[in-house]
């Protein structure tokens, strides 16, 4: 008589399942880098109005070189004497306008070339493509430091610098987009029942793109933001006394030895607000990608 033994394999206790572990950490991450980009709006378009802050710029010259936690100056006050956080604060409008509009206009621009290259084929492919390539193989920084030295330093040129660098970025992620969507069965059989070309571009091409450009805006927007602090680092963008955390470090080089707060505050506050998009960018990423 033939024995028959249980397979030890398929009784075995499966291992404990990760996707829900993972899903609860990229969550988390959400959460906070959500929770810090948030407070980072909060402090520098609100607080300001509602704090008797001291002003950003006109400080005295008595006042110069205090120490943080000195009495009415939490984070010090500079060489001239102006608060650090006022002036903080204040320079992280710049970086938060000028990195969501260089956003902005990459992605409607970039997402509505790389559409019509992905979706209309042909000799518009091929120029759209050409040009993308061509602004993609200068270097990001150089390119922006030519345009911004070529505007002059002013808030609008700032934001019209960074954003074409941005532009042929996006538009080569909206046209790998556009060239997967297009190929949908649900798309091609619009096609077949008579759909116009407009109604297909609204209600299916644009739904399906949307998803992987506003994750790379994000990710686009932290790049922006270091962009911007660079040009105003060189003088190429807001020029003092109105503060940007790049002149901000700029002005406070010579005295990082004795007065490192001077460059380190907003340093930090940079650094949080990169690091906050960065990590809700991935995190939406991946959450995209595993679907």
């Amino acid at each position: 008589m033939i024995t028959l033994t249980p397979d030890t394999r398929s009784l075995a206790v499966p291992p404990p399942a990760r996707r829900p572990l993972r899903r609860r950490w990229r969550i988390n991450q959400t959460q906070i880098a959500s929770a810090v980009l948030i407070a980072m709006v909060i402090a520098c378009f609100i607080l300001p109005q509602v704090l008797p802050l001291a002003p950003a710029s006109g400080g005295s010259l008595s006042d110069a070189r205090l120490p943080p936690l000195s009495p009415g100056h939490l984070l010090g006050t500079d060489p001239l004497g102006n608060d650090m956080l006022s002036r903080t604060l204040h320079g992280g409008r710049v970086s938060f306008i000028v990195g969501v509009g260089a956003t902005l206009i990459g992605l409607v621009v970039g997402g509505i070339l790389g559409m019509v290259a992905g979706y209309r084929g042909g000799w518009a492919e091929k120029i759209l493509g050409w040009v993308f390539d061509v602004l993609l193989a200068f270097p990001a920084l150089i390119l922006a430091l030519t345009i911004a030295a070529y505007l002059g330093p002013s808030l609008v040129n700032e934001i019209y610098a960074v954003s074409i660098f941005l532009i042929p970025a996006t538009a080569r992620i909206a046209r790998a987009s556009t060239l997967s969507a297009r190929k949908e069965e649900f798309i091609v059989a619009a096609r077949l029942a008579g759909v116009s070309e407009s109604t297909i571009i609204r209600r299916h091409i644009i739904p399906n793109i949307s998803s992987p450009l506003l994750t790379f805006a994000i990710l686009q927007c932290g790049t922006a933001m270091i962009i911007e602090a660079t040009l105003s680092f060189l003088g190429l963008g807001i020029r003092p006394p109105a503060p940007s955390w790049g002149n901000m470090m700029a002005s406070g080089q010579q005295s990082l030895g004795d007065q490192p707060w001077v460059v380190l505050v907003p340093g930090l506050f940079l650094f949080v607000t990169i690091g906050a998009l960065n990590l809700l960018g991935e995190s939406l990423r991946q959450a995209r990608d595993e679907r």
